[in-house]
């Protein structure tokens, strides 16, 4: 039986995840019964349930009982809660349901679980073909290798701005550049992420509550880099502390006495070091503290200092820009990315696999960092 055709299908489904699973890979399943298409599935968001689990799910609907499964990765065999993982073992769920050829395309490039789920499938007794279409479906796993080899978690760069790149007023005054529609997506995005985080001066000037709504999903974790704890003790992030957690990471050098304040209302206070000055954390290791703590997926919405500062560590994985069809103009209005900037335009940050998408009146830019 020629598998590609199948195999195709699953990559196309798989691309439909862009954007919205990383640091997990894009993956696309297609179940067949004697050769037919009888379920399709896709991973559609960080946190959601596996392709494979997606389209075993449409085919119970269905009443059928598919005989093989196309899929555009190795299925996972590591159990639940282990290193983050957030759903069940897809390969025991392929078992379950009785399937007896399994197609893949790419195996698993995480060293901790490579070719660990043919294992366990041919240990049971499925036949498995691996290596279809495997360059093609290798070039969707670019960001998951990206995100195997950091220390910190997945950045995910976030903001709306006019027409001519403000993201506010000369006043200051932000509320509202984008629409409804990508309002609402930027709550799906904080609902599908671990954390949520802006700089002190965002904090300060918009007095965000960075919560979840609109939509339904989980509440992330606020993050405030602030490194002198000046955060305004009745600000929405302090005041609604304790109904949705908040992390401010400061300097090891801030006043103790502030510190403890700002514990005692209810805040996590992760101290870090300074790298330039009492200003300018160390974002490696306050990253890496993130990361330790659990978080895998964290949605940054500014403001500019704190992008351009990660810009510079090399912290950005991802960026989605919603632009408005809206002119503010002004020299001293603010724009998504402050600080120094490149000199020349040889050097600028450049973004890959760009994709373009209307929101309302708005249109989202959206891309990985090369």
């Amino acid at each position: 039986m020629n598998h590609e055709e199948p195999m195709r299908e699953a990559i196309a489904l798989a691309e439909r995840g862009r954007g919205e699973v990383e640091p997990n890979p894009r993956v696309g399943c297609v179940l067949l019964r004697e050769g037919e298409v009888v379920a399709r599935g896709f991973h559609e968001w960080f946190g959601g349930r596996h392709a494979e689990a997606m389209a075993l799910a449409e085919a119970q609907a269905n009443g059928v009982r598919p005989d093989t499964a196309v899929v555009t990765l190795e299925p996972c065999s590591t159990q639940k809660g282990i290193d983050g993982k957030k759903t069940d073992p897809c390969v025991q769920a392929l078992v379950a349901a009785g399937v007896r050829t399994v197609v893949i395309g790419s195996v698993d490039p995480d060293p901790r679980h490579r070719r660990q789920g043919i294992a366990a499938l041919e240990h049971a007794g499925i036949e498995v073909i691996d290596g279809v279409l495997a360059s093609h479906c290798d070039s969707l796993l670019l960001p998951f290798r990206r995100a195997l080899s950091l220390d910190r978690p997945w950045m995910l760069g976030k903001w709306a701005m006019t027409l001519d790149g403000k993201t506010a007023a000369p006043t200051g005054e932000a509320r509202w550049i984008s629409g409804p529609e990508a309002r609402k997506k930027t709550h799906e995005l904080r609902a599908r992420c671990d954390g949520v985080m802006v700089g002190f001066r965002t904090a300060q000037i918009d007095d965000p509550e960075l919560t979840v709504r609109h939509v339904a999903g989980k509440q992330p974790i606020r993050i405030v880099v602030d490194p002198l704890g000046e955060i305004d003790d009745d600000s929405n992030l302090v005041r609604t502390c304790k109904q949705a957690p908040t992390w401010l990471l400061a300097s090891e050098d801030v006043d103790p006495r502030r510190s403890g304040h700002l514990q005692d209302l209810g805040v996590t206070v992760i101290l870090v070091p300074v790298a330039e000055g009492p200003r300018r954390l160390h974002l490696g290791q306050a990253f890496r503290e993130l990361q330790r703590r659990g978080l895998r997926r964290v949605l940054v919405e500014g403001g500019g200092g704190l992008v351009a500062q990660m810009l510079s560590w090399n912290a950005i994985d991802q960026v989605l820009a919603f632009v408005a069809p809206k002119i503010i103009g002004g020299r001293f209005a603010p724009t998504p990315v402050a600080g120094e900037g490149r000199p020349f335009m040889a050097e600028a940050w450049r973004l890959g696999d760009v994709k373009y998408e209307p929101y309302g009146q708005d249109l989202a830019i959206s891309g990985f960092m090369e």
